[in-house]
């Protein structure tokens, strides 16, 4: 048995289905793969083992493991006592950078999870307004909180009809109720957007969505989506929030938001921002963040809310992303990668798709027509992306399984081109042995 193996052994012994996160079981081999180091765009198992990673701690580690920027604010924060639950003079310095950096923030707020940022914008917007409802899009993923756990990865047998889709609950033991908060429709579809502003406007709160909408790989909305979002929302007195923990610094500085020039009324921020470390951000216009106590009336606190240590690693982190020739890099091994990994699959007539934008990308295995909305994405082969999983990593390859979807997988800003090619030919034998 490996060390790997064994340790997950010992691990279901104590940890909840021997996890930290639910998740991180990587059915692709049967066990969750426990990591002991890593450098750059390379991460080394309990036995050793190397692997270059496409997954990247989900995005989080944009500039890759170990970087020494990161690692240089952190130490010196830890050598000051990281006193956490105070305010500090990284905060403003950090809070300034990102109001420079993010096209919609004229004010922000830190948190600590993906999870905590859009319920506290979803709170925010319905204090601001006065209304209960959100318009959520079918598939996009915006955390673990009861009001958005619907409709997040319906089977293709639930989906109902397109101009009526299932509200499916993502989850056991959500709240009673609240999914009657909820309109629900498909994603890149501005025709069924304008509907259920006739139908709905009144008792909106906000629009919720993922600009690029990786959780289902790697999704761009169409230019009329992205403007009957703005114009429907400004004629109605809605908020426009834009879920950006995910697509934040992928492809631009000022992450989807500047990429499609669409400003949000507000938006979050997490995994990448805080460069590796458990960070998240929400903000936007100033007249909305005022709501907020202690000017306001909207309640958002925690102990562990802008964490130093995070604080300083995500400053480290986006003053990085903001270097000149950052976003040529990321670029260029993008379009080295995605393209690769297309000649691979047609090399050996294996039926995919690859769609990708900045530093992630989705695989869908039996489609070859451009994947729009989630009900495209749906139709890919999750047996298959499970059987190329595993070829990945037994040739050195790390990609995270999420239950065989098209989820987003991605690089880091470490990898070069040379990396890239290292990669592709592993992939090249791995995928050989697929056939």
């Amino acid at each position: 048995m490996t060390r790997v193996a064994d340790q997950y052994r010992r691990a279901c012994d104590y940890l909840a289905g021997g996890v930290s996160s639910s998740t991180r079981l990587n059915r692709a081999v049967g066990h969750a793969m426990l990591f002991d180091r890593a450098e750059g765009c390379r991460v080394w198992d309990l036995d050793g083992r190397e692997y270059i990673d496409l997954c990247c701690s989900h995005g989080a580690t944009l500039l890759g493991h170990g970087d020494p920027r990161v690692r240089q604010a952190v130490e010196q924060v830890l050598a000051r006592g990281a006193a956490c639950s105070y305010e500090n003079e990284l905060h403003t310095e950090f809070a300034k950078l990102l109001c420079e950096t993010i096209p919609c923030y004229e004010r922000v707020r830190f948190t600590g999870s993906g999870t905590e940022a859009t319920l506290h914008c979803i709170r925010l917007a319905r204090a601001y307004t006065g209304r209960q409802k959100l318009l959520k899009f079918e598939g996009n993923f915006h955390g673990y909180h009861d009001q958005v756990m619907y409709a997040i990865g319906t089977p293709a047998e639930h989906l109902g009809l397109e101009n009526e889709p299932t509200v499916y609950p993502g989850s056991t033991g959500l709240g009673a109720g609240l999914e009657e908060l909820l309109v629900v429709v498909p994603y890149n579809r501005p025709d069924l957007v304008e509907e259920a502003f006739r139908r709905h406007a009144p008792e909106l709160a906000a629009v919720l969505c993922e600009p690029i909408y990786y959780n289902a790989g790697c999704v761009i909305p169409t230019p009329e989506f992205m403007a009957a979002l703005h114009r429907l929302t400004r004629a109605h007195g809605v908020l426009l929030i834009f879920d950006e923990v995910l697509s934040a610094f992928r492809m631009a500085p000022g992450g989807a938001q500047e990429y499609l020039g669409v400003t949000p009324d507000l938006c979050t921020l997490g995994k990448a921002v805080g460069g590796g470390f458990p960070l998240s951000v929400f903000g936007g216009r100033r007249d909305i963040m005022d709501r907020l106590m202690p000017i306001g009336d909207c309640q958002h606190s925690g102990t562990y809310n802008g964490h130093p240590v995070s604080v300083a690693a995500g400053l480290a982190a986006v003053t990085a992303f903001r270097q000149p020739g950052f976003y040529d890099h990321i670029f260029a091994v993008a379009d080295r990668l995605c393209g690769g990994l297309r000649d691979i699959f047609e090399r050996h007539k294996i039926t995919a798709r690859v769609q990708g934008l900045g530093a992630r990308f989705g695989i869908y295995f039996g489609i070859t027509d451009k994947v729009s909305s989630y009900r495209d994405a749906v139709k890919h082969h999750r047996d298959q992306m499970l059987r190329f999983i595993a070829a990945a990593i037994e040739h050195g390859v790390y990609f995270h399984d999420y239950g065989g979807a098209a989820c987003h997988h991605g690089f880091c800003a470490a990898m070069t081109e040379a990396d890239v090619d290292e990669t592709l030919n592993r992939l090249d034998d791995g995928v050989g042995k697929m056939v």
